[in-house]
């Protein structure tokens, strides 16, 4: 608080974090300058709030086969603004209305991984992580893509040919793989 008159002994502090401890001094002044601070006050603890951070850095992708991965940096604990924190993670399939949700009670998980036969593979999901506590929940984050876990490619290149260069070379070429066969990013052929 500003400077308060020398005849008032009590103050109000505001614009604290909920469910944070803090503890107090208080500094007597003149106009010659300030003096020793007080001893500090017993620890004092705000009231709960309903979290208003959701948590940063949502993003994932990887894992294994039929897995979707998503990722998140955690809330710090004093943005946590109460007891019983955790992670509401909503994803669904791009291009889909249906959110599916599932709750992660401990408030350092950093991620969740969907398992489940029917995901295909480097598919590309719409996921969001939100955040409650024993108040009530909060806030989600950004909607981001996630791609869910690659696979070896399904089919082998077609239209290979080859045609002789000279007495030391020969020329290889085929046609490439379509997008939806290679189960993720293609990264390359090996020729042998």
């Amino acid at each position: 608080p500003d400077v308060i008159d020398g005849k008032t002994f009590t103050s109000t502090v505001v614009d604290l974090n909920p469910w944070v401890e803090y503890e107090f001094r208080v500094v007597a002044s003149n106009k010659i300058g300030g003096g020793e601070p007080s001893l500090p006050s017993e620890k004092v603890r705000t009231e709960e709030a309903v979290p208003e951070i959701p948590p940063s850095e949502v993003s994932g992708g990887g894992g294994s086969r039929s897995e979707l991965v998503i990722t998140w940096d955690p809330v710090p604990e004093e943005l946590q603004n109460g007891e019983g924190f955790g992670y509401v993670v909503a994803f669904r399939p791009s291009g889909t209305t249906t959110w599916i949700q599932t709750v992660v009670t401990s408030p350092d998980t950093p991620r969740y991984v969907f398992r489940n036969e029917s995901i295909l593979p480097f598919s590309p999901y719409e996921v969001k992580v939100g955040v409650y506590n024993n108040k009530g929940e909060g806030p989600f984050s950004a909607v981001t893509t996630v791609f869910s876990a690659e696979e070896e490619p399904s089919t082998a290149p077609s239209g290979v040919s080859a045609t002789s260069l000279s007495s030391s070379a020969i020329q290889v070429s085929w046609t490439a793989i379509p997008w939806k066969m290679s189960n993720g990013r293609l990264l390359g052929y090996e020729v042998s």
